[in-house]
């Protein structure tokens, strides 16, 4: 008889005989190859045996069966042919086994079980759904000891409930003053699939006064909640389509960091007791994980700041969202070139942090990075700054004085703001760059510089040299290596960790104990847009770790524009009809460009006839 091996994941090593002509694999017991798995469905895929062949076939799994060269619908068994279900590999092995201690035998309508090795949790001979997800929980405690933040919790909260407990919709949700936000990344990903469909209301408010997981279900076809419910769903519920839900805290003592919910629209099956506790262990093991962080981040940061001599540290370009790895994957690129990088992006985004980065990976790192800010100079004293002067060149040049570009010869130079340089003086640069010649404002003779220069902006410099504001040959010959910085607010998933970070950078600078923010704290900024991105956030961070009393920082210790922001998600308010959603958007529109018909319509991309005829009908004519 064949075997199927499991060679990576939860029970490496397990060996199973297929004895049957079928035999299917999935996450429910009663499958003859159990694995607990969270990726697995419940029945995930079958192997069967026909004129005398193997054959694997996926039965239509949420996340797929997986061959080394992608996903696949079926596959030819033969002798070690490999496949992945999640994070489990398993090889089909024809030969036969080495002792018969090592065997599951599995076929039929056998059960299958785990010998007396296996004893530590899993799945045992007969074993039912509390089993199972004993076993989910164990490979939940081994993902979650290795995440690095809360989003990274998050995401394997989400994981578990849509997989293991097969959930339609599943919400994180943040504690605020009110009530509850949806954590931003669910956020886009809720609306864009279920748009504006209304979370079970009655039970988050519920949990929010008791502080416990609960359960609301009530089939279809019966008109009362199921006997394990807590209390039935309500009238907007079962109007909205939502008859099963679920709710658990993340709490630790009397703070609640975050609620994990789980619902099922228009779904026959209801959630029972035994989900729900499943729900609540998961909850509190992520609990216990988010504390332990914030503890490890607390004490990372008082070692740094009782350090007696701290060593200089790389610059740091924080952040897990794809935009930003992009950026880190440019930074290791583009340093070891000598070529010109521009940087682009709004205020505030890091903009020079990328610039130290790349200096500080690239073969000029034994020198100082020259930086020049050429939106803080003075008209007049441009082109000295830059390329220096000779004594007598102009009104109080007493001295002869070498520039930027003579000090940074051999290194590299900063160039910040490099779009508001005067015409005349961009044209020097342009030689400069070009010829890696220099000229001293005074002085005849010109002199060789060695100097790469990195350059920043946060205008649209092809727009600004087709507009004839900056030269077209100098945009051309900076515009060789680019990055383009992404707004905070485009990238929510990497707040939490800048968080930690300014936390941690502002007790060192202050000489004072971390300090933590506390849940409802914490929400608000996350909710926030962040209009002066990075550098914004930092400086809010340093007001509050100085104003907060205590070791928490409290809601009312963070800035007025931060705590006076209303959350752009509430759980609570009723949906609104498609009409009542393009009205407010419209009216939107126009209040922020100061009532100006055509350019409201401009930014709506339509006539505006038809912005007329709307304003008419919202009585705004």
């Amino acid at each position: 008889m064949p075997l199927l091996r499991i060679i990576d994941g939860v029970e490496k090593g397990r060996v199973f005989e297929i004895d049957a002509d079928r035999v299917t694999l999935g996450r429910e017991p009663e499958n003859a190859i159990c694995l607990p798995d969270v990726k697995a469905s419940r029945v995930h895929c079958e192997i069967t045996r026909k004129e005398g062949r193997w054959h694997l076939k996926d039965l239509g799994s949420s996340n797929g069966t997986w061959s080394e060269d992608g996903r696949i619908d079926s596959l030819p068994m033969q002798d070690g042919s490999t496949f992945r279900i999640g994070r489990t590999w398993l090889r089909f092995e024809s030969k036969a086994p080495q002792t018969i201690s090592e065997l599951a035998s599995v076929g039929g309508e056998t059960v299958l079980g785990l010998d007396k090795t296996h004893t530590s949790g899993l799945l045992q001979v007969g074993g039912d759904r509390v089993n199972a997800y004993l076993a989910l929980l164990h490979h939940i405690v081994l993902q979650s000891n290795g995440a690095r933040g809360r989003d990274e919790l998050f995401d394997i909260l989400d994981d578990i409930s849509a997989d293991a407990l097969e959930g339609d919709r599943v919400a994180v949700f943040l504690p605020d003053a009110d009530g509850w936000s949806l954590w931003p990344p669910h956020e886009k990903r809720l609306r864009a699939r279920w748009g504006a469909a209304p979370f079970a209301r009655t039970l988050l408010a519920e949990i929010r006064q008791r502080r416990e997981p609960l359960l609301v279900a009530m089939p279809p076809s019966v008109k009362s909640a199921t006997p394990e419910a807590d209390f039935a769903p309500s009238q907007s519920m079962v109007q909205s389509g939502v008859h099963s839900a679920m709710a658990a805290p993340l709490r630790l003592g009397d703070e609640v960091h975050a609620l994990l919910y789980v619902d099922r629209l228009n779904g026959a099956k209801a959630f029972t007791r035994t989900d729900l506790e499943f729900l609540a262990a998961v909850a509190n093991q992520l609990a216990v994980q988010l504390a332990n962080n914030q503890k490890v981040a607390l004490l990372t940061a008082e070692v740094e700041r009782l350090a007696v001599a701290p060593h200089r540290t790389a610059v740091q370009l924080i952040g897990a969202d794809p935009v930003m790895q992009a950026v880190q994957a440019f930074v290791a690129r583009a340093a070891p070139t000598m070529a010109p990088v521009l940087v682009l992006g709004e205020s505030g985004t890091g903009k020079e942090l990328v610039a130290r980065a790349v200096h500080q990976q690239s073969k000029r790192a034994d020198k100082p990075l020259q930086v020049v800010n050429c939106a803080a100079i003075a008209e007049n004293l441009v082109e000295s700054t830059l390329f220096g002067h000779v004594k007598g060149a102009f009104t109080g040049a007493d001295e002869t004085r070498p520039g930027v570009f003579e000090l940074a010869d051999g290194a590299t130079l900063f160039l910040d703001e490099v779009g508001e340089l005067p015409l005349g003086t961009q044209a020097k640069l342009l030689r400069a760059l070009e010829q890696g010649e220099v000229q001293r404002v005074g002085d005849s003779s010109l002199r060789k510089v060695d100097v790469r220069v990195i350059a920043a902006t946060n205008r649209d410099l092809a727009a600004e040299a087709k507009a004839g504001r900056f030269r077209e040959d100098l945009y051309h010959r900076l515009n060789v290596l680019v990055v383009t910085l992404p707004p905070l607010r485009e990238r929510p998933a990497d707040i939490e960790a800048l968080i930690d970070h300014f936390l941690a950078e502002s007790a060192k600078r202050l000489g004072q104990a971390g300090k933590r923010l506390t849940p409802e704290a914490r929400t608000l900024l996350l909710r926030y847009p962040w209009p002066g991105n990075v550098r914004q956030l930092r400086n809010v961070l340093e007001r509050a770790s100085i104003m907060s009393a205590g070791v928490q920082i409290q809601p009312g210790d963070l800035s007025a524009e931060v705590s006076a922001e209303p959350a752009t998600v509430h759980v609570d308010a009723p949906m609104a009809t498609l009409a009542e959603v393009e009205k407010t958007h419209i009216l939107r529109v126009l209040e922020r460009c100061g009532g100006n018909k055509k350019q409201a319509a401009d930014i709506l991309a339509i006539d505006r006839s038809t912005l007329y005829a709307k304003l008419k009908q919202f009585g705004h004519g």
